[in-house]
């Protein structure tokens, strides 16, 4: 039987209960927002994933790609995501609870606020980078539900080098070609495919501005939620140089994405 392809493992990634039953609430609401659902469907990667591809199938026909969460949910309708909210929801009894490697949500969600903050300040949308950040790292969990095993060892690996090594001899890919090329065949925008892609490369290599800004918003996540196979010392002065800031700015920013992670913080613990 043929392996099933990396868009196909995208669509069994289970969804958080928090996010699945907050979206189910809001969206029932008729004086909540598109901007507080998409705030709550980018709480989790794969409800996320799974309200953007249907957003950019041709069924619906968008004349551009759609690249956030907020414009998916408008073009789909209430009911629609009300549908694909309740099938996550009923997805979770079917699935075991480690389904991704261990740290995988929070870093994700971190790297999806810091990213949003540094978009913020050099004119971005906030909306696409949080969307970004959020699934930069998506692959590896395609990885690990591949081989759960296989990917732990991978990770282990003393050097990034060693571990990139370590996922081509494994699985014949790394965990950033495998969250793209998913996110490619979901439709989503290049500039998105892009960032998955390379952001584990020189941050001079990204065409689009959404890829220096995630390897940012990453570096400033890695102070908060340590990823396993991520240095720590990263060089964040160099890196906010290539989005034209500066370490002027680097206060700012720190603060800024710990009020946005205590935001979110704070809307899951009212989920509990």
């Amino acid at each position: 039987m043929a392996s099933p392809s990396y868009s196909e493992e995208l669509l069994r990634i289970p969804a958080q209960p928090a996010s699945a039953e907050l979206v189910l609430r809001l969206v029932s609401d008729p004086k909540a927002t598109a901007a507080e659902l998409a705030r709550a469907v980018e709480t989790d990667p794969a409800l996320a994933a799974r309200v953007m591809r249907l957003a950019n199938s041709r069924y619906y026909g968008a004349p551009r790609r759609v690249s956030s969460a907020q414009h998916a949910i408008v073009l789909l309708g209430r009911d629609t995501v009300r549908g694909i909210a309740a099938s996550a929801a009923c997805s979770l009894l079917d699935v075991r609870p480690d389904f991704g490697p261990e740290g995988f949500w929070r870093h994700a969600l971190a790297t999806g606020a810091a990213a949003s903050v540094v978009a913020g300040r050099v004119g971005l949308s906030t909306a696409d980078a949080f969307s970004a950040g959020l699934l930069h790292d998506l692959g590896a969990v395609l990885l690990h539900l591949r081989d759960p095993d296989a990917f732990a060892r991978a990770q282990r690996q003393p050097t990034m080098t060693a571990i990139v090594a370590a996922e081509l001899e494994a699985f014949g890919t790394t965990h950033a070609q495998a969250g793209a090329a998913a996110l490619d065949a979901w439709g989503y925008p290049p500039a998105f495919v892009e960032a998955v892609a390379l952001h584990q490369h020189g941050v001079e290599e990204p065409v689009f501005a959404l890829g220096r800004v995630v390897q940012v918003g990453e570096a400033l996540a890695l102070e908060h939620e340590p990823f396993p196979g991520y240095p720590r010392d990263v060089d964040l002065a160099g890196l906010l140089v290539t989005v034209g800031l500066g370490e002027r700015d680097l206060g700012a920013l720190r603060a800024e994405t710990e009020r946005v992670l205590a935001r979110l913080a704070d809307q899951f613990a009212k989920e509990r």
